[in-house]
């Protein structure tokens, strides 16, 4: 069962819950110097859940309408709502579950909130902030199930897709030229549309990119030339479900970061999402393994590139230095470059729709 399907199943189960539970007063929650306000009205919702990430001490401001109740599962109580408007302040750790007995909207709308971890920061220079898109009329690639309904870039168990579908993946890429050897990041920042892992959007299936670093790429062998992949943030460190910056900004879960030891030589950057996609599906915005619409167009992440000062360009060179790979023991040899001394892939690829 997918974390969508799942929390639907806790939104409906709540409401049910409700029914029994008395209202309690409780004490509004103080709002903090920062806060982030969203705004909520019954009638219209795009999604029935969010999880709201907040920087330790911080504050989410819900301004609901429609609602006249919520179930606070901290608490264990019914909670009654102004139906005509009002005002949320929750803190991290706050579930609630709003729903409305006895205005005429049916919907239910779950939220939870919770504290961001510290950013993992990047070794190096930030180099690049850069877009990589996948049009309408992307190109796509063919995968078949290795195992568990994924196929395996490479072989590379950190590098698995979704093949539940059909195992097509569209995609976009970005080429770079490493020029002096290290440990290079690509650290997704945002998605565009953001999809409903950020609070109060829409389904997209961009929301979960996949980011794949080829030493050469060829779409109709895409086992080939892989040094390593990367879907999810929340599967490094102490599976960070988002981080937060020193200025407050928000990285959520979903988004890639991909690490490794790299010498000189050109690379390419392929986008994917995670769950089946072909340039049909992503035509007619319609996503066969979530089984959600989303907005028809491009879909874009943007990348933050690190490394060693001046020590990646953006574009090929030709003809191209060597990068056949990565390797975990140096290999010298005579009039060559020394290849790469090591490779350190942070995080795993496995699929798993984790909130």
């Amino acid at each position: 069962m997918t974390a969508r399907s799942a929390t639907r199943r806790l939104s409906a189960l709540a409401v049910g819950v409700l029914a029994l539970a008395g209202a309690v007063a409780a004490a509004p929650l103080a709002a903090s110097a920062a806060t982030t306000s969203y705004t909520l009205d019954c009638e219209t919702l795009v999604n029935d859940y969010s999880y709201f990430p907040v920087v330790p001490g911080d504050t989410v401001t819900l301004e609901v309408t429609g609602f006249d109740s919520y179930y606070d599962y901290v608490g264990g109580s019914t909670v009654a709502v102004d139906e005509t408007g009002d005002t949320l302040v929750l803190g991290a750790g706050s579930e609630i579950n709003l729903y409305s007995d006895s205005g005429p909207c049916t919907a239910s709308f779950y939220a939870w909130v919770f504290e961001a971890a510290p950013e993992t920061v990047p070794s190096g220079s930030h180099l690049f902030t850069e877009d990589i898109t996948i049009p309408l009329g992307a190109p796509q690639m063919t995968l078949t199930e290795d195992e568990d309904d994924e196929h395996f870039l490479g072989g590379d168990e950190d590098c698995g897709l979704s093949t539940y579908v059909h195992g097509i993946h569209v995609y976009g890429t970005l080429e770079v030229t490493v020029t002096t050897a290290g440990t290079y990041t690509f650290r997704g920042m945002r998605s565009t549309p953001a999809g409903d892992y950020v609070p109060i959007n829409a389904f997209d299936p961009i929301g979960d990119p996949m980011l794949a670093v080829y030493s050469s790429f060829d779409p109709a062998n895409p086992d080939a030339g892989v040094v390593g992949c990367n879907d999810d943030l929340n599967d490094i460190g102490d599976e960070n479900d988002a981080e937060y910056l020193s200025d407050g900004t928000i990285i959520e879960g979903h988004q890639p970061w991909f690490s490794a030891a790299l010498a000189p030589g050109n690379y390419t950057l392929v986008l994917m999402t995670w769950e089946d996609l072909s340039d049909e599906d992503l035509a007619d915005g319609f996503a066969p393994y979530s089984e959600l619409n989303f907005a028809i167009g491009a879909k874009t992440t943007t990348f933050e590139l690190w490394g060693p000062e001046g020590g990646l360009a953006l574009g090929h060179t030709a003809p191209a230095l060597a990068a056949t790979g990565v390797d975990t023991t140096p290999i010298v040899a005579a009039g060559a470059l020394a290849l790469l001394a090591g490779f350190a892939a942070i995080g795993a690829a496995r699929r798993r729709r984790s909130a």
